[in-house]
């Protein structure tokens, strides 16, 4: 017979629409405009509610309205299932469209988006039941207006369950070789159960009975006889990826949470078997601030062992630009969170989304008691395919950790591509995707699978979980779902994995080849949260300190400040990847941070300073770092005092220099020999210090004892030569600080990627304005170079040091630049096939050359 699966098709479709036996509308809807947190603070508004048409529109971009109404039961739905099914006419992407947290008698019920529509209120309906129904609505990111389609529907279970029973494994025959026997056979199957139906007259005795019948044959002959399949397994663990900001901010995502977290709840009422997992401990604070009774709810569901909270970090943090310690400390905070809150030992460390992961995380993750690290966006790569799913990552101290990634596919998943997504589905199509995907199939069979709508929360559906109980019965050609946390997946894999020599290890860093524009994107950030970084480790040193001398350590101040800097280290935050609200909003944030912590260090140092015995009025200079430091130290210049000068413990007068920072003297000098975690104290005496440090300054060149600089019309250095090793450090006929600017148009994001081919088209900035000699004193001096380029400027500050191998270039640019790159170029003589660059907690090799297109595709990297 021909077209037998079209015919199956055809069916199927039909029997989906008697799925909703009956529907009435519900109208008579109240509305009232504005954000309010819970149904109290509606009713203690003083804005008036409403009257809400059924043709009337409302929403936009980031309006929040509220909608109420109440519905009445008909006695036409007498013992029946029923629910309400909500739209607003929209469909597409669920991460911006509009959403809605639905509220039954005063009581949180669901979340509600264009992946989430219906909401079972009862099972065994009574008519004149009165429900009060109210929808807590958030217009979304589309500047568009909604409408609002509220029905109560009449859901049929036995046409659903039958419907599925077909469908599932239709949708597995869609992914085998059309001329496989296991094919034919479920086809053949299907296409009796088919027959067995009679659709002449929808909802009548022998449309049941036939349904009842062909449900019976099908479980027979298909679930019992045929299925049963176990050659490969899929772990399947509910998940919903919510992005901590991206197209919204964080006050948006404090609601997300509320409403995917609440269908998650919701779902498990109808499911039982279901099992949830989700990471960031930073959601879960919201929550129980935000929405306590959901929050207690969770709470119930983790001491069943049905809501996994795992992951380990304080939320899915950036870990390229993310400072070591920041590292260690998105795990501390998470770790203990979880622990504190729902008595669990995390395991793994879960970063599906991140833009890359540094070679130092092996060593961090094994000290932190984490076993085991999963991703999946390394499958984005654009060059090269990441040759293992299942290894053990070596990182530069040689640790090593079991990685796993996650291969799952979309449903129609193009076999050519090997993208996977954290975002997945229980479908065939994803599950059987998953398992072609999966690269060590020599040494396990068993496969995860994270689902659900996600990166705007969302979560799993009720088709997938009906569909997850059948492909939990072994159907043929596909992989078995088994419903699992993520914990048990990897002690099983631990233990099929353990002693393999086929295991295969990866060593150094797991670089993303895309998004490199993460690196440099919205500059800000990335400033104020390494001052941040910076500021804080110094708070908690001298803090600690001070405690011996009788400071109360500032415990909450220093963790709530820790926690709004994690919370900004988010892969979409810190990256420079979200909307400019998000940046508004971080702007105020780090300025309160870096109060904070300037405060915290002042009040250590306050108490520390009395307790230091000298003998004579002295500037203290702290290290706060492990190793001991000499460099360039600053004061303030007393007021009374027309000179100043400092001497140090052997009485020498050491050179200094009076500064102009922003409009206010301060006093320079060279700080030698300041121990390692310790202070050095240096005499201050009237009077300025006379020195001839031999640093040689004109406005387009700079010497001292280590170089000689010499700088061209343009700014550009034409000459660079170290005196101590009596060589020309610039390549023959090449110059340095060389600003170029470079045509940037990517072929997707442009807030995420620099391509490639942005080197083909690049010009030099040589519009030079002004060079001036700024400084010229016996500890540093200093030249300044004014550029103009299309509307933006750009101002550098270049100094040298009489006492310091170093030359400073302290640059400003208010850039006014849309795609186009800035980059400065010093093209060295160095000859070397690898450079060596910081990362956090050591340094990594990366080759200077193009050889494979591993080489290739690192074109931009990270440094610390």
């Amino acid at each position: 017979m021909y077209f037998i699966e079209e015919r199956i098709r055809k069916i199927l479709n039909e029997l989906k629409g008697y799925v909703y036996k009956d529907s009435t509308k519900v109208g008579n809807f109240l509305c009232k405009d504005g954000n309010y947190s819970s149904i109290e603070a509606v009713e203690g508004s003083s804005e008036p509610w409403k009257d809400f048409g059924s043709d009337d529109v409302w929403g936009g971009l980031d309006v929040h309205c509220w909608f109420r109404t109440k519905l009445v039961v008909p006695e036409k739905y007498q013992g029946r299932t029923i629910a309400l099914n909500i739209s607003t006419g929209i469909d597409g992407w669920d991460a911006t469209n509009p959403q809605f947290i639905l509220y039954l008698d005063g009581e949180v019920v669901q979340g509600l988006d264009v992946n989430h529509r219906e909401v079972i209120i009862s099972n065994s309906a009574e008519p004149g039941r009165i429900y009060n129904i109210d929808l807590h609505a958030y217009g979304g990111r589309i500047n568009n207006k909604s409408l609002l389609q509220v029905f109560l529907v009449d859901v049929d279970p036995m046409i659903r369950d039958i419907y599925y029973n077909i469908q599932v494994p239709l949708w597995v025959v869609e992914k085998l070789e059309k001329s496989s026997k296991t094919r034919r056979d479920i086809v053949t199957v299907l296409n009796e159960t088919i027959n067995l139906l009679d659709l002449r007259k929808p909802f009548s005795e022998m449309f049941y009975a036939s349904l009842e019948k062909a449900n019976e044959y099908i479980k027979k002959e298909f679930y019992e006889k045929m299925c049963g399949n176990t050659e490969a397994v899929a772990t399947c663990v509910g998940h919903t990826h919510i992005d901590v900001a991206w197209h919204w901010t964080v006050a948006q995502t404090r609601e997300k949470v509320a409403r995917s977290f609440s269908t998650v709840l919701r779902l498990m009422e109808e499911y039982p078997e279901f099992v949830f997992m989700s990471s960031q401990p930073q959601l879960y604070k919201f929550l129980k601030e935000d929405y306590p009774q959901i929050y207690e709810k969770i709470k119930q569901k983790v001491s069943e062992g049905v809501w996994e909270p795992e992951g380990a970090m304080w939320l899915e943090a950036d870990c390229n630009v993310t400072s070591g310690e920041s590292l260690v400390r998105q795990i501390m905070f998470g770790t203990r969170f979880f622990k504190k809150e729902f008595g669990v030992e995390n395991e793994v460390l879960w970063l599906p989304d991140v833009f890359g992961y540094s070679a130092a995380l092996p060593q961090i993750l094994q000290k932190s008691g984490i076993k085991y690290f999963m991703t999946t966006k390394i499958s984005w790569n654009q060059f090269n395919m990441f040759p293992y799913d299942t290894f053990m990552w070596r990182g530069i101290d040689g640790t090593e950790i079991l990685t796993y990634f996650i291969t799952t596919k979309d449903p129609y998943y193009n076999p050519n591509s090997f993208f996977t997504t954290y975002n997945g589905q229980i479908h065939p199509g994803s599950i059987m995707g998953g398992w072609e995907r999966y690269q060590q199939k020599n040494i396990n069979n068993d496969i995860l699978i994270s689902y659900g709508f996600g990166d705007g929360g969302g979560g799993p559906t009720m088709e997938m979980l009906e569909t997850a109980r059948r492909m939990s019965k072994g159907i043929p050609g596909c992989p078995k779902v088994q419903i699992g946390t993520s914990a048990d997946f990897f002690h099983r894999l631990e233990d099929a994995v353990k002693g393999d020599k086929r295991l295969p290890k990866w060593v150094g860093e797991l670089y993303f080849e895309y998004h490199r524009g993460t690196y440099t994107s919205m500059a800000r950030n990335k400033r104020d949260n390494r001052k941040s970084e910076f500021t804080y480790q110094n708070a908690e040193f001298l803090s600690a300190v001070a405690m011996g001398m009788g400071l109360s350590y500032p415990q909450d101040s220093i963790n709530r400040a820790w926690e709004n800097i994690l919370l900004n280290q988010f892969h979409d935050i810190l990256p420079g990847t979200s909307i400019k609200e998000v940046y508004d909003v971080t702007k105020k944030e780090y300025e309160q941070i870096l109060e904070s912590g300037k405060g915290i260090i002042n009040n250590a140092l306050g108490v520390i300073a009395p307790n230091i015995r000298l003998n004579n009025a002295s500037v203290l200079v702290f290290n706060t770092s492990s190793f001991k430091r000499s460099d360039v130290a600053v004061v303030d210049m007393p007021q009374s005092s027309d000179g100043l000068s400092v001497r140090d413990e052997n009485g020498n007068i050491l050179p200094g220099q009076v500064i102009d920072d922003n409009g206010t003297k301060k006093y320079m000098f060279f700080a030698t020999n300041v121990p390692a975690r310790g202070y050095k104290a240096f005499t201050m005496l009237d009077g300025n210090a006379t020195a001839d440090s031999g640093i040689q300054c004109e406005e387009d060149r700079l010497e001292n004892r280590f170089f000689r600089i010499n700088f061209d019309e343009n700014g550009r250095i034409s000459s660079l030569y170290d005196k101590v090793n009596r060589r020309q450090i610039l390549k023959e006929g090449e110059k340095g600080n060389v600003l170029q600017a470079f045509e940037d148009k990517p072929m997707n994001y442009d807030c995420w990627d620099i391509d490639i081919y942005y080197q083909e088209k690049m010009w030099e900035i040589d519009n030079v304005e002004s060079m001036r000699v700024i400084e010229n004193g016996p500890v540093r001096a200093g030249i300044e170079i004014r550029r103009h380029f299309l509307d933006s400027i750009i101002v550098q500050k270049v100094f040298i040091y009489s006492d310091i191998p170093r030359v400073d270039f302290d640059t400003y640019i208010d850039w006014k630049e849309s795609q186009i790159l800035l980059k400065a170029a010093f093209p060295v003589d160095v000859h070397a096939d690898k450079a060596t660059y910081d990362i956090q907690f050591g340094n990594l090799e990366r080759s200077t050359h193009w050889n494979t297109s591993w080489d290739i595709a690192r074109f931009e990297v990270c440094g610390h």
